[in-house]
Order: structure tokens, then C-alpha cells, then sequence
């Protein structure tokens, strides 16, 4: 065994038929009791397309958005293919638009989409109405205003249309966007008011220029909101004092016009103040502030910032250049200018203007280009922008066409390297049980071919693998080398870790693998003892030699060596070679040099010539046997010349081991602390009894190792996999699609399986019907179609009225009749004489009520029930759901 300090921390599966991705993490860490599928996606692939915009997107209220797109490539261009068109007609269905709330993604529902979901090409435009303030929201670390677009419908990569899928090249391509903004507000409040140098308390009535206005005597405004670039501001200005239009006397003297006062609106250039009558579209109603009206003026395209009175904004200013509101003071002036006829006292006019209200609404019609563009793909972002001098895809398929399972390894912080060494891992595959077929298993079926890849930081390339898994259809080793340019690489939006992938590239699945758990730094282990070069004996050069091993039982595997004086004839070493491989000779260096030949195993000598080295062992007693020169070679003369090189001995039920008791490191493994086995370990047995061997014995005789008649293949059945209990075949039926045998189909055969299983419908695995299927494909001819099929199972039920002896013992006759039930009616272990039922059979009530009538503390059954089964012949009863009433 072989640590290393590469851990598995990613595990992930992208499926581009399905366009899903599935995230497998809780199978490295906790596993997942029913396992996840290996190649399918359990989430889909979000395909999304975003728009960052500061400024547009940062009013309170838009009446109208706009988006232009032009689209060089629609969603759905099918070159004028009429049938792709019309799967595609719909596909304004597509997309959905989306505004970030601060809360989560909210939908868009466009009022006008003259690109009708991406499928128009040339300049056209999605306008939205009534939109809020978009909060600020960081997406990949880049903080905007954000509106994205969704694509709702799977892209496929199947070059043919498909329903409910968007192919690949029917992907939109964009050349530009462009966006503007339209805003309409009213009722607003102006932000902040000075007259002159004095704040304004915009809650209550006031004098704009001051109680006594003079030359120069200013009123600021400004608004946060409306006082912006190319805005079209309109002040509702309600005096308290107007000097016409009042419906009742003002709470102060109305404002003296007889001045004929001159006020002028100015705003700030950047560098100096230039009035607002200059630019188009003003209009001033109020009549220089002497009754209530309307102030209307289109900024500038550019209006800078100004500070006033500490206070940075966009200012407005009404000065008093002209003229007065009256004056204050009394005095004696010439009675018609002449003062010969005397003087007269003048009284006071001052009588300013006050402002009750100002209303403040505006409009602004504001274009700008997105400041960022980014799509979402496959869990991973694009910078857009930085490539939009060129046509650009905003949705993009997956990055790999066929259906891929990922694997992340990482170091600990003080390695940089992956070692050079093999890095184990193993799957166990959740167990498969053939009835979670919806079709039978087809002979012929082509097998899945797998192919496995590295990532050297660059490029994807071909890896080699020991897979003992089969391509994922059963638990075992994956074993590999890490390469020398095995270099990190990001994917699936995560940290770099050091990637490797399986693609499954064609062949089909019975039925799709999951998998249950990983584990790195694992081997297969197995409860025996290994033992090498160990001498048997010497050779006399008689005939019929016999040997012993000096530990029993034998395990398969066994390699028997005879030392020779000479190599073997060029005739006799390519027999060898076939037999026992390219290693199966051996020379030794001394004096004399030793040629070691290793000799090969037959279950007899019948078909064994004069100069083949054949041998035959007896695994449980350890005797080798050897042949007599004319059926089997007599080893030559020699001292110590005969030796198993390599044994196995060990076995048995006492390897059959739970989870995690096996935690003993009897040999020093450096860098490793502690094992244990987080698989049960299974498949230890008892050597064969003799009563066994006297049942089977007859059978091989018959059968031969071929499969003929239908007994042939149901001993044979029970010889593939000691798993299997038992096996009934059916001729001219095919059990899996015709389970009620109504159509007789010649040549046909349907094998039924039953594995050893105290469950109470015992059905077999996947692996075990794959198994059986091709142990019997090697033995039968091959014109008959065998098909090899799980039970058929069939409840049985009982409802019964129980009289007891004593109410005491009523909750121990309840629970030993059910137990009495269960263990009556299963399949393998049920009966009266513990040995199952057979196919068809049904009990009787006569069965049961003998059954039941021998539980102690029952005195008698007063009614029993069970259904009426019509399933055929070729069914099993098992354990229903039982009904038990208790009387006295």
C-alpha cells in the first residue's frame, strides 16, 4: 500500500446532455446512503447575462428604462430552417430579466421587448417602466447597480432541435448595448435652502430674500435629485402673500409691486454665475416673486458642483438686481413735488415676498454605456466589457459535451508538488437492485467506455488508470500515477486544486451507477496469509508423486515452481508462456544457475500430455499431485527442487468482519497511524460440507459445465457467485417484459434469481445478475436468448382473530405471531421445514392455522383470512402486512 499526502476535497459532476451540475462534496465526507448519480446533474446550469449601470440605475424612481441591444446573432437563428422555427417560436419564454432589491433578485417584466427574448437581430430595445433605486450589489467582487438576464431554457449540445432546449448555434450573439434612463418625479421638496448666509427652514412659511430685501439679497436652492445635467426642473412656488390671486386676505400685507422689483435666476457655469433665462424652455410665472406660479428651466449638459455656504450640490440662485418691495421708513416729502404747498408724511411700504411652498418635480432623459458586462457560465464569471470591441456570446454552453465526473485533490500548505507516487481511491457504488430496472438487461448491450484526463494547468490530457470499478459498475481501486506536469488548475468556480476527470464517452448502463462514498489512501485487503518459497520436498522421478503445503486451506492463485536442469524446448516454453504467462521461468544466478520453471494447475491429467508440466491440488487439504509421464510430466531428480513460490492460506467466515472492527496495523507502515475498514468485509466461507458435496456431485456429472437442459442452467446458476440460494428456468418466455406469460417466444429463456438475503423479498444486485449472465453466456449455446430476471414477489397477508388462554400474555402472543409470520412466509428460510417455498406455491389457511395454533398461550383461532393470489406460476409469497385481533 502505497500513502500519499494528495487529499480528496472536490468531487463534482457536469452533465451537458441536461445541462445540470451536481456538487458531491457529502460523498467525500459522509457519504450518501443511496448514493448520488455519477454522471447526472441534480441542479441546473445557470446561464446569466448581467448589466452594471452606477448612475442610471441609482434613482429613486424611473419612469422608463431602455436597453438597446444589437444583436448580431439571435436566440433561435435557424437560417430560415422552417421546422427548427417553429420548436423555437416561443422562445421570447427564454430569458427573464432581473434587478437586484438588496434582498434577492426580483423579476422584470419588460412592458416592450422589440427584440421579443433575443430572437430579433439589429438594434432593438426592452424598455421597463416604473423601476425603484437599484442597490449597489457586488457580483464577482465588482460592486454596481446590477440588472442581469436569465436564460431559462437547457442548452443542448445535440446539433438537432429538441424540445424545451436552446441549441448551440442558436445562441444569441451581442455587438452592443446601450442604455437610457427617463425620469419623471413630482412632489418633491427642495433639499437645502439660504437666504443669503442664513439656512431656511423649508417646513414653514419664509422670506426668500429676507425680511427687508435689498440689492444682491440671494435665495440658494438645490436638490440632491433633480438638479442634474440636462434636467428639466419645475418649481410649484405658492406665496404666503401674493399680490393677485389670492382667494383669502393674506395673514400679511401682499407683496409690494409699485418697486417694480427684478429678481434673476442664475445657476453656476464652473465659473461663474450666468443666467437661467439665457437657455431654452424658461419660463417664470411667479412675476418676480409677486404671486404664486411656476418656475420652469432645462439645466445645462453640464453643471458643476459648487459649494455654498458649506454646503457641496448643484445650486440655483434668485437675486434681487432691480427695483424693491417698498421701503420702511416714514418720511416728509413735498405734497405734488412742490413745496410751496407744503409737505406730507409717507408711510411705510415694505411688504417682501414669502414663500409658503415650492414644489419641486423634474424630467431627465439620461443615456450612458453599461460600466461592466458580465455573464455567468458554468458556475464561472466573464469580463464582457473588456471584450466587447468584438461580438460577444452572453450564454454559453458547458465546457465539456459529454457527461463528466470531477475529482479535486490538494496538498497540505508545506507541499507544492504531488508526489511521484500512486494515488489510490476508492468508490463504493450504492448497491443496485435489479427490480429498479424499467427494462431488462440486453446480452448484447454495448458496455460503457470511460475515458480519464488530468489537468497540467493548461490543457486537459489523457491519463492512464487501473479501474477496478469496471467503468462505475461495481465498488474497487482507482489507481493512478500522478504525472509530472499535474499542475493546479481552478474549475467549477473553486480554488485550484489539482484536477482529474472521468468523461463517459459511449456505451450504456443497465441502469445508471451512484456513488456512495470516496476514500483516499485505501487498498483491498483480504483475511489470509501469504507465504513464498516454501520447499514441498524433493523429487524421486517416480510417477504419481504427492505433496502437502505446510498450511491449508489454499488459496486460488497459487504459484508451484520445479527447479530444472535445463531450459525447457522452445515447444514446451511457449506452452508455458500461454499457460503461466511471460514470467513463468525464472533464472537465477550461481553456481550452477538454477532455472526455476513455474508448472500450471488442471483439475485432472485426462487431457494432459506426456511433456506437459500439470499438477493438480486439493485447496482445502493442500495435496499437489503430480503426473506419471504419459498424462502429466514427472518432475525431474532433485533435492529441494519442488517449492510454492507464492500461497495463500487463510479464508473462512471468520474474515466476515463489520464496519470498523478491523483496526489493528500489525506491520509497520511509515506515516500511518491508524486503519480501519469502512467497508464490511464479506464473502468468507465454510469449505464445502460433505452432504454439499454429495448433492452437487451428480449435477456436475450431468451438466458438464455446460448449460443444455433447464437444470443445466440452474446449476450453473448456483456455481457463478456463492451469493446465489437459488434459480428456476423458464423456457419459451421473457419474464422481464411478459412477467404474467402470455406470448410464447421459442428460444427464448428466463432465468429467475434469488440471492442469499435475509430480507424479506431477497432480490438480487446488479452485479450479481451481471455476473450469473456472463458465467452462463461461456456455458450455453449461443441461439438462445437468455434473459436473467429478479423475482417475482407476491404479499400474503393475514388477518386473524386470536383467542387467548390468558389476557397476560396478550403483547407476547402479538409480537411471537408476527415474528411466526414473517419467518413462515420467506422465501428462502419459510415453511415447515425451513427450506423456502417453491415457485407458484401459495400456503393454505390449513397451514396456518396448524402454524399458529402451537404458540404458546394461544387456545384457538377463531378466524383467519388470507387473499386469493392469481399471479401465475412463476411467483414467490413473502411477509404482507398482518392484521391480529386478540379476544379472550
Amino acid at each position: 500500500m502505497v500513502v500519499t499526502a494528495a487529499k480528496l476535497t472536490s468531487l463534482f459532476v457536469r452533465d451537458p446532455q441536461q445541462d445540470t451540475y451536481s456538487i458531491l462534496d457529502a460523498v467525500i465526507t459522509s457519504g450518501i446512503s443511496t448514493g448520488a448519480a455519477i454522471f447526472r446533474g441534480n441542479q441546473p446550469i445557470e446561464h446569466i447575462f448581467y448589466v452594471g449601470q452606477q448612475n442610471l440605475l441609482s434613482f429613486s424612481e424611473i419612469t422608463n428604462l431602455t436597453l438597446t441591444l444589437d444583436l448580431v446573432t439571435p436566440l433561435g437563428d435557424t437560417a430560415g430552417d422552417a421546422e427548427e422555427d417553429a420548436r423555437e417560436e416561443d422562445a421570447r419564454e427564454t430569458v427573464e430579466w432581473q434587478a437586484w432589491n438588496g434582498a434577492e433578485w426580483a423579476v422584470l417584466q419588460p412592458t416592450n421587448d422589440r427584440t421579443q427574448g433575443f430572437t430579433q437581430a439589429g438594434q432593438n430595445s426592452i424598455a421597463f417602466n416604473n423601476l425603484t433605486t437599484v442597490p449597489l450589489h457586488a457580483v464577482n467582487s465588482l460592486e454596481n447597480r446590477w440588472l442581469r438576464c436569465r436564460l431559462l431554457t437547457p442548452i443542448t449540445q445535440n446539433p438537432q432541435p429538441q424540445a424545451g432546449r436552446v441549441r448551440v448555434n442558436s445562441l444569441p450573439q451581442i455587438r452592443s448595448i446601450g442604455m437610457e434612463a427617463r425620469i419623471n418625479r413630482t412632489g418633491l421638496a427642495i433639499t437645502t435652502a439660504f437666504s443669503n448666509t442664513l439656512p431656511v427652514d423649508l417646513s414653514q412659511d419664509f422670506f426668500p430674500l429676507g425680511e427687508k430685501p435689498k440689492f444682491g439679497d440671494t435665495l440658494y436652492l438645490t436638490h440632491r435629485e433633480a438638479f442634474l445635467p440636462g434636467a428639466t426642473v419645475r418649481l410649484e412656488i405658492t406665496l404666503t402673500n401674493p399680490a393677485t390671486g389670492g382667494v383669502t386676505p393674506p395673514p400679511i400685507g401682499s407683496v409690494f409691486t409699485n418697486g417694480n422689483p427684478v429678481i434673476q435666476w442664475e445657476f453656476w457655469t464652473g465659473e461663474r454665475w450666468s443666467e437661467l433665462r439665457t437657455l431654452a424652455n424658461f419660463q417664470d410665472s411667479t412675476a418676480d416673486f409677486t404671486t404664486s406660479g411656476t418656475v420652469r428651466f432645462t439645466l445645462p449638459t453640464i453643471t458643476p458642483v459648487t459649494t455654498i455656504n458649506g454646503v457641496e450640490g448643484v445650486w440655483i440662485r434668485v437675486r434681487l438686481v432691480g427695483g424693491n418691495y417698498g421701503t420702511e421708513d416714514r418720511r416728509y416729502v413735498p405734497i405734488n413735488n412742490n413745496p410751496e404747498e407744503g409737505y406730507e408724511l409717507t408711510p411705510a411700504t415694505l411688504a417682501p415676498p414669502s414663500i409658503r411652498s415650492i414644489a419641486l418635480s423634474y424630467e431627465l432623459t439620461q443615456s450612458a454605456a453599461p460600466d461592466a458586462i458580465l455573464s455567468y457560465n458554468d458556475l464561472v464569471y466573464s469580463d464582457n466589457l473588456a471584450e466587447s470591441a468584438q461580438p460577444f456570446s452572453p450564454f454559453q454552453p458547458t465546457s465539456v459535451t459529454q457527461p463528466t465526473l470531477y475529482f479535486g485533490l490538494t496538498l497540505p500548505p508545506e507541499r507544492s508538488i504531488v508526489p511521484n507516487r500512486p494515488i489510490s481511491l476508492f468508490h463504493r457504488l450504492a448497491d443496485v437492485q435489479y427490480d429498479e430496472l424499467s427494462i431488462p438487461i440486453a446480452p448484447n448491450r454495448e458496455q460503457p467506455r470511460l475515458i480519464w484526463d488530468y489537468h497540467n494547468g493548461q490543457h486537459w490530457r489523457s491519463l492512464p488508470v487501473r479501474d477496478e470499478t469496471e467503468a462505475f459498475t461495481r465498488s474497487g481501486l482507482l489507481e493512478f500515477l500522478p504525472p509530472a506536469d499535474f499542475a493546479l488548475h481552478a474549475e467549477l468556480g473553486l480554488t485550484p486544486q489539482y484536477w482529474l476527470r472521468v468523461r463517459w464517452d459511449s456505451g450504456n448502463y443497465a441502469i445508471e451507477p451512484r456513488l456512495q462514498r470516496v476514500f483516499s489512501n485505501t487498498t483491498m485487503a483480504a483475511q489470509t496469509v501469504t507465504l513464498r518459497n516454501q520447499i514441498l520436498g524433493s523429487s524421486n522421478g517416480n510417477e504419481n508423486q504427492t505433496f502437502f503445503t505446510l498450511q491449508t486451506p489454499v488459496l486460488a492463485g497459487q504459484q508451484l515452481e520445479v527447479r530444472e536442469l535445463e531450459r525447457p524446448s522452445a515447444q514446451e516454453q511457449a506452452k508455458l508462456y500461454q499457460e503461466e504467462g511471460e514470467d513463468a521461468i525464472r533464472m537465477l544466478p550461481g553456481q550452477p544457475q538454477e532455472i526455476w520453471v513455474r508448472w500450471h494447475q488442471v483439475p485432472d491429467f485426462y487431457g494432459s500430455g506426456s511433456h506437459d508440466r500439470h499438477y493438480t491440488l486439493n485447496h482445502l487439504t493442500g495435496e499437489i499431485r503430480f503426473g506419471n509421464s504419459i498424462n502429466g510430466l514427472i518432475p525431474p531428480l532433485g533435492t529441494g527442487n519442488i517449492r510454492m513460490s507464492r500461497y495463500q492460506t487463510g479464508g473462512g467466515t471468520v474474515g466476515n468482519r463489520a464496519v470498523n472492527t478491523i483496526v489493528q496495523l500489525n506491520t509497520t507502515v511509515p506515516y500511518v497511524d491508524a486503519v480501519t475498514n469502512l467497508e464490511p468485509a464479506a464473502g468468507g466461507a465454510a469449505a464445502e460440507s460433505l452432504d454439499r458435496l454429495r448433492e452437487r456431485a451428480p449435477r456436475q456429472i450431468r451438466h458438464r459445465d455446460r448449460a443444455v437442459t433447464l437444470e443445466d442452467y440452474e446449476d450453473l446458476a448456483l456455481l457463478a457467485s456463492p451469493e446465489v440460494a437459488r434459480a428456476k428456468c423458464v423456457p419459451l418466455y421473457n419474464l422481464a417484459l411478459d412477467p404474467d406469460t402470455t406470448q410464447v417466444r421459442p428460444g427464448t429463456l428466463s432465468l429467475i434469481l434469488i440471492p442469499r438475503a435475509d430480507t424479506p423479498k431477497p432480490s438480487p444486485s446488479l452485479e450479481l445478475i451481471n455476473r450469473v449472465q456472463t458465467y452462463l453466456d461461456r456455458r450455453r449455446l449461443p441461439n438462445a436468448e437468455l434473459i436473467v430476471v429478479h423475482p417475482r414477489y407476491v404479499p400474503v397477508d393475514v388477518t386473524v382473530e386470536i383467542a387467548l388462554t390468558t389476557p397476560e400474555v396478550a403483547t407476547t402472543v402479538e409480537s411471537t405471531v408476527l415474528q411466526t409470520l414473517d419467518r413462515f412466509l420467506h422465501p428462502l428460510t419459510g415453511g415447515f421445514d425451513g427450506t423456502g417455498w417453491d415457485f407458484g406455491r401459495q400456503p393454505h389457511k390449513s397451514d396456518f392455522y396448524a402454524l399458529l395454533e402451537a404458540i404458546p398461550g394461544i387456545d384457538h383461532i377463531r378466524t383467519l383470512q388470507t387473499p386469493e393470489i392469481n399471479a401465475g406460476n412463476y411467483f414467490l409469497v413473502y411477509s404482507g402486512t398482518h392484521q391480529i385481533r386478540l379476544i379472550l
